[in-house]
């Protein structure tokens, strides 16, 4: 068993580690000239996986690739056991630790560069389930050289919740937090997209509309690297997570869709639905409907956890929303 921690790019433990796997390289290609980089400009961590008594014994380096792999690929360096330590899962480990974190920065697809002397290497991917690519880097050109892809289906992270909850502004803060971070985030306004009259008298919420959208805009996501989406939409039916996870869906499968409900007192969100500038008909229609709204939803149950948006900050909220799921 090992605890891996994410440590500076100039950190000891992780260079001595490079430079171990280094000369291991030097060995198996017959190349003493042999100089790795060890600097990484578009490095997006660095991990150390340390044994029971804190001797550094493993390490692998994640950054985003800079080669046409891509938009959104995010590229996997320095995987190393020490041999001494070898046989005991570690780099399984160290690999299922660097793609949570290639997921949580919204990489679209992770690369790889590994050649025919590292046997062990070429089994692991393959048991990982990363499949063989077109060789790229420095090294594409040698006869060596293997690489591998492995593609990250897109997450999904939807606000619903009553009118006037505050779901918008919530997303819109989410949204931010995670291009903050560094992410690769986009924001959907999925309202907007199936704003459209008349709607058909079976689907009034023109949620068959929205979901073609989604389904045309997916790719055009991916091509650009959004590995992460967050969508501010009202779902009302137990069938809307999954009709959302396959209309999102890319070549490694159905979306990962994870829900949050924004909610606040009917008395709050009434007097944020006053505020707006709109018609008295349509507030004639949408007080009533929001405590409507309000009971529908907190019966169907449908999110994998609740946010309290009353008297807080969209920052606030949207920091808990993005925490409570694991983004």
């Amino acid at each position: 068993m090992i605890t891996i921690r994410r440590v500076e790019p100039d950190d000891a433990d992780a260079h001595a580690l490079w430079a171990e796997q280094q000369a291991d390289l030097a060995l198996r290609y017959d190349s003493p000239d042999l100089v790795l980089e060890t600097s990484f400009p578009t490095l997006v961590a660095s991990l150390v996986g340390y044994a029971g008594d804190g001797e550094p014994v493993a390490s692998i380096v994640l950054r985003w690739s800079p080669y046409p792999t891509g938009a959104g690929s995010l590229e996997l360096k320095r995987l190393w056991v020490r041999p001494a330590h070898r046989g005991h899962g570690h780099s399984k480990v160290m690999m299922g630790a660097a793609e949570a974190i290639a997921r949580k920065a919204g990489a679209t697809r992770i690369v790889l560069e590994t050649g025919t002397e590292q046997p062990e290497a070429l089994a692991l991917y393959d048991r990982l389930g990363y499949a063989r690519i077109e060789s790229y880097g420095e090294y594409k050109d040698e006869p060596d050289s293997i690489c591998y892809g492995l593609d990250l289906p897109v997450r999904v992270l939807v606000l619903t919740g009553p009118m006037g909850a505050g779901k918008t502004a919530v997303a819109e803060a989410a949204h931010t937090a995670l291009a903050l971070r560094g992410a690769r985030t986009a924001f959907v306004d999925a309202d907007t997209l199936c704003e459209a009259y008349p709607s058909p008298p079976d689907d009034m919420v023109n949620q068959t509309l929205l979901m073609e959208c989604l389904a045309a805009l997916a790719p055009v996501h991916r091509r650009h690297g959004y590995g992460l989406l967050v969508i501010p939409r009202i779902l009302e039916d137990p069938a809307d997570r999954g009709a959302l996870a396959h209309a999102l869906a890319g070549p490694s499968g159905p979306a990962e869709v994870s829900v949050v409900r924004v909610d606040a007192p009917v008395e709050e969100r009434v007097a944020r639905l006053r505020r707006r500038e709109t018609s008295t008909r349509w507030l004639e229609w949408a007080v009533p409907r929001t405590a409507e709204q309000g009971d529908e939803l907190e019966a169907l149950a449908i999110e994998d956890a609740t946010v309290d948006n009353s008297g807080r900050t969209p920052e606030e909220s949207a920091a808990e929303a993005l925490d409570a799921v694991g983004w």
